[in-house]
C-alpha cells in the first residue's frame, strides 16, 4: 500500500483508525497530517454515514465499489464537490476474521469537469460552426451527408430535412462530377483535397463554389463557399483571424509566435498584462534581454539557440519581470512549424507557463527534508549515547531496563515541547514543567519552579531536561522525592558574561533523608557533568551537603 501510486487508506479497527499512503495524503489536502491515527467517522465528518456504511459491509467481509460518487468534502476549510472512484474490500487479521477495510481512492472531479467542459464546449462548438462565414458539411464514409452547419443551409436555400441524410449525388445531381471524384479521392488517400467549380444551386442561381474536403474519422469535412464576391472571401478571412486571437486571449497563460529567426509575430493579451509592456517585443532576444532575468538570460539564449541549430522543442525555465518590477519562475516552451512543403521551420509557436509557486514548494520542501535529516541523526546520536552509557554502568537488565526508559521517556517530552515551538528553541519554564511532570503530585506543593521565562536553543533544551529527569529519578529513590516531607526548588537568572547571555540555574533538594556524598560517580552524575559541560561548554556542579542533593548549572544561551 505505502509504494502504490494510488492513493490508499487502511480503516483499522471496529473504528476505521485511518492509516494511508503518500498520494492519500495529496488527496487529503489540508486534513493531512491529523487525518493520519484518526478514526475514520471522526476524521471525515461530513460523510459520517457513508463511511459508517463502508464499515459495517467491510467488517462483514463484504465488498463494496462505487464509480463517480459524488461527495462533499472539506479538504481545505471549505465544502467542495467532488467526485471518485472508490473500491472497498475487507482485511483479513491473524485470527481469519475481517480486521479492517481497505480503501483505494482514485479522483474523478477532474474527469467529470472535463467532460463536463467537453459537453459545454460542444454547444458552444455548435454555436460557433452555425456563425461561420463559411459552409461546412460532414459526410460518413459512404458519402452521406450527416450535418451541415447554418452557413451551408442559408446558401444551399434548403431546409435540413431535403438534405440530411443524403448521398452527395441524391442532394446534388446536378454537380460537377470532378466534385464527386475529388470526394473519393479524400476517403482513399485520407488526404485533404480541394477545388474550385461552378455549380448550378437547385433554385437556379449560379456560383463559383471553393470546395476543400479533409478527412476527418471516417468520413470527411467539407468546407465550401461562394467566392464570387472576393469581399466576402476577405470578410470571411479577417473573422477567423480574429476568432484565433480572441481564443489566444483567451488562453490564461502567455502565448506568442516568432517567425524562424526569432522576430516576434503574436503575444496574446497574457504577456501585455504580466509585463505591462504596450508594444510587442521585436524579438526573442529582446525579451530575453528587457524581461528575462539577468542571471537566467544565458541559459535561456543557450538553449534558444540550440533549438533553432538543431530544429528541436525549445524548453527552459526562467523568470520574467512583471509591471510590479517582481519576477516570477516561468516554464516557457516552443514547438517548430515547418513549411509541408519545403520541411523548412517558418515559425515557432510557444507558451510560457506561470511555475513560481510550484518552484517554491519544491524548494520548501527540499529544505524540509534536509532540515528533518539533520534533526534526525543528531536524536540518534543522543539515543545511542544514553542507551550505551546505560547499559554499561547498570548492575542488571532490570535496572538497565527501567533507566534507559525512563531516560527515553525524558528525552521525548522534552521533543515534544520543542516540536511545539518548531524547533527553534523553547521556553526554559516549560522544558522544566515538562521534565517534572510525572513527579508531581495532586495536592501536593513539594516542587518549586522559580524563573524568568527564558528561550533556549534545541541542545541547551535537550541537555537540561535530560540533567533534571536524572536528578528527579536520584531524588525519588534517595532525595527529597523519597519521603512525604521533601522539597525541590530549581531557580534560574540570566546574567551578562565576557561572550554574551549566561544561563545559572540551580536545582536544590530540602526535607529528604540526611545526604551523604557517594562513593564512586554513576553514569547519572557523569551524564548531567559531560552533557552539560561539555557538550554546552558550560559548568555543572553536583554536591552533596547532608541537607540534599544541590546541582548547580552554568552555561552560555547562544
Amino acid at each position: 500500500m505505502l509504494r502504490s501510486p494510488i492513493p490508499m487508506v487502511l480503516l483499522w479497527g471496529e473504528h476505521g483508525v485511518m492509516i494511508y499512503n503518500d498520494p492519500y495524503s495529496v488527496f487529503a489536502a489540508g486534513r493531512h497530517p491529523r487525518l493520519l491515527g484518526s478514526n475514520v467517522l471522526e476524521g471525515w465528518p461530513e460523510v459520517a454515514a457513508f463511511n459508517a456504511h463502508v464499515m459495517k459491509v467491510g467488517m462483514a467481509g463484504g465488498t463494496l465499489s462505487f464509480r463517480d460518487q459524488e461527495l462533499i468534502l472539506h479538504r481545505k476549510g471549505v465544502p467542495e464537490q467532488v467526485w471518485m472512484n472508490l473500491d472497498y474490500s475487507p482485511v483479513i487479521d491473524e485470527s481469519g476474521q475481517p480486521g479492517g477495510v481497505l480503501a483505494i481512492v482514485v479522483e474523478t472531479t477532474d474527469r467529470i469537469a472535463t467532460e463536463a467542459a467537453l459537453r459545454e464546449s460542444e454547444t458552444r462548438l455548435r454555436g460557433v460552426l452555425d456563425g461561420m462565414g463559411e459552409s461546412l458539411a460532414l459526410m460518413d464514409r459512404d458519402f452521406r451527408i450527416i450535418d451541415m452547419n447554418a452557413e451551408a443551409l442559408r446558401l444551399e436555400g434548403r431546409s435540413r430535412e431535403e438534405v440530411i441524410g443524403k448521398t452527395h449525388w441524391e442532394a446534388h445531381p446536378d454537380a460537377d462530377p470532378a466534385l464527386g471524384e475529388m470526394f473519393r479521392q479524400a476517403m482513399a488517400t485520407r488526404m485533404p483535397v480541394e477545388m474550385k467549380h461552378r455549380y448550378v444551386w437547385p433554385h437556379g442561381r449560379v456560383s463559383w463554389i471553393s470546395m476543400h474536403a479533409y478527412p476527418v474519422g471516417d468520413g470527411l469535412a467539407v468546407f465550401y463557399g461562394d467566392v464570387t464576391e472576393q469581399i466576402e472571401a476577405e470578410e470571411r478571412l479577417r473573422e477567423s483571424e480574429e476568432r484565433l486571437r480572441l481564443m489566444a486571449d483567451a488562453v490564461p497563460q502567455i502565448v506568442w509566435v516568432t517567425d524562424a529567426d526569432g522576430r516576434s509575430e503574436f503575444f496574446n493579451r497574457q504577456w501585455f498584462e504580466y509585463t505591462g509592456s504596450k508594444n510587442d517585443p521585436f524579438s526573442a532576444a529582446q525579451v530575453a534581454a528587457d524581461f528575462v532575468h539577468p542571471d537566467d538570460e544565458a541559459v535561456t539564449t543557450e538553449a534558444y539557440d540550440k533549438a533553432r541549430r538543431t530544429g528541436s522543442i525549445f524548453e527552459v525555465e526562467h523568470r520574467i519581470r512583471s509591471k510590479e518590477g517582481e519576477y516570477r519562475w516561468f516554464l516557457v516552451r516552443a514547438e517548430p512549424y515547418r513549411d509541408p512543403r519545403t520541411g523548412e521551420i517558418v515559425r515557432w509557436f510557444g507558451v510560457s507557463i506561470d511555475i513560481h509557486d510550484r518552484r517554491l514548494a519544491q524548494e520548501h520542501q527540499q529544505l524540509l527534508i534536509n532540515e528533518l535529516n539533520h534533526r534526525v541523526k543528531n536524536t540518534l546520536a543522543t539515543v545511542q549515547s544514553v542507551a550505551s552509557q546505560t547499559l554499561r554502568n547498570a548492575a542488571s537488565t532490570q535496572q538497565a531496563k527501567e533507566a534507559l526508559e525512563a531516560r527515553l521517556f525524558a528525552l521525548s517530552r522534552d521533543h515534544d515541547v520543542l516540536t511545539r515551538e518548531n524547533w527553534e528553541g523553547a521556553d526554559l519554564y516549560d522544558i522544566v514543567e515538562e521534565a517534572l511532570a510525572p513527579y508531581s503530585s495532586r495536592g501536593e506543593d513539594r516542587l518549586h519552579l522559580e524563573g524568568a521565562r527564558v528561550r533556549v536553543p534545541p541542545r541547551m533544551a535537550l541537555a537540561i531536561a535530560m540533567a533534571l529527569q536524572e536528578l528527579a529519578t536520584n531524588a525519588v529513590k534517595y532525595g527529597a522525592l523519597s519521603n512525604e516531607a521533601g522539597m525541590i526548588r530549581i531557580a534560574w537568572n540570566v546574567h551578562s558574561g565576557d561572550t554574551g547571555p549566561r544561563l545559572h540555574l540551580k536545582w536544590e533538594e530540602s526535607g529528604g533523608p540526611a545526604v551523604q556524598a557517594p562513593s564512586r560517580r554513576g553514569f547519572g552524575s557523569r551524564l548531567i557533568e559531560r552533557s552539560l559541560s561539555q557538550d554546552l561548554d558550560g559548568k555543572a556542579q553536583i554536591q552533596f551537603p547532608a541537607t540534599g542533593v544541590v546541582c548547580i548549572v552554568d552555561a552560555p544561551l547562544t
